[in-house]
């Protein structure tokens, strides 16, 4: 048994010897690692042109990860030949006690080459980590793709908040617009409301006797008289005039009862101009004419866009 481990062991020692061979064809290794080193300085300044590796990163980084995985694997190999020499030399002590001498050199010259490789290997590695400086960690195609993987993620984001900020947009808008809507009425009714006080206060600074202060209560019921044939008058259109929206597409609506708002307000707060301005898109045109149609409204004789209410007293 111990001649056939012998016999294995010289055989790998040859096959050893063999490769230590073929790399220092490739590789120099017969002198110390520092004089290699200083050989391929001196090869590198003396050649004009840069080589595969500075000019292709990604060869580079491939080489370097190919050299240190054949460096982990060389290394594991030459520990389990020491752990298998190891092994043979204390099987050859035991059983042949002559032949210890030649074994040991046999294992010194194994050893030997073991240490021939490591060195080389190590030489390998010293020389891609002087070039690491060379060339960046982190190259521009790789940067580039995580940045366009980042704008790609934002506009994902964008694309989902996107349209709820435009369905609160447009509900916010809709509400700006009825807001818009109801002011316009409640100045108008200020606008009236301040005519009316203001009359009423000439009235009320005029009137000195009697007969001044019977026509203030006169005034007065008439006031509330015209007050509650308001609220019949709202009510009555209300129930036989409701609103209505032509377009569906279009949410606005028109009730008559707002035209005729508009013409009796004028009438009383600006009886030297009643006419109230027909702007398109404002009010409902089949409820402009039947006003004119009832007798209740009429335009102005040179501007058909003008609506005024009918004089009844005159």
């Amino acid at each position: 048994m111990s001649q056939q481990d012998l016999s294995k062991s010289l055989q790998l020692e040859e096959m050893l010897h063999r490769a230590s061979e073929q790399d220092s064809r490739l590789t120099p290794l017969n002198g110390s690692t520092q004089d290699a080193s200083k050989q391929d300085v001196a090869s590198v300044t003396a050649m004009p042109r840069p080589s595969r590796v500075q000019r292709d990163p990604k060869y580079a980084r491939q080489r370097e990860e190919a050299l240190r995985a054949t460096g982990e694997i060389l290394h594991q190999r030459c520990i389990a030949k020491l752990e298998r020499l190891e092994k043979l030399k204390a099987q050859l002590a035991d059983k042949q006690p002559s032949t210890k001498q030649g074994s040991s050199s046999i294992a010194d010259r194994q050893l030997e080459i073991l240490r021939l490789e490591e060195a080389r290997l190590q030489f390998d590695c010293q020389k891609i980590q002087s070039n690491r400086d060379v060339y960046p960690e982190a190259l521009p195609e790789v940067t580039t793709l995580k940045v366009r993987q980042m704008v790609q993620d934002s506009i994902r984001d964008y694309g989902i908040v996107t349209p709820r900020l435009q369905q609160e947009l447009t509900d916010t808008q809709a509400e700006l617009a009825s807001e818009k809507k109801l002011l316009s009425e409640l100045n108008e009714i200020k606008r009236a409301l301040q005519a009316r006080r203001e009359g009423l206060a000439l009235s009320i600074e005029s009137s000195s006797t009697l007969e001044s202060s019977q026509g203030r209560q006169k005034m007065l019921e008439a006031r509330l008289q015209v007050q509650e044939l308001m609220r019949e008058l709202t009510g009555f259109l209300s129930r036989h005039y409701p609103a209505i929206q032509p377009d569906d597409d279009n949410p606005a609506t028109f009730e008559l009862k707002h035209v005729l708002e508009d013409i009796m307000n004028l009438s009383v707060s600006r009886p030297s101009d009643p006419y109230v301005v027909l702007v398109p898109g404002e009010y409902y045109p089949p409820h402009i004419e039947q006003l004119i149609n009832a007798g209740i409204a009429v335009r102005h004789p040179r501007d058909a866009q003008r609506l005024r209410l009918v004089d009844f007293y005159s």
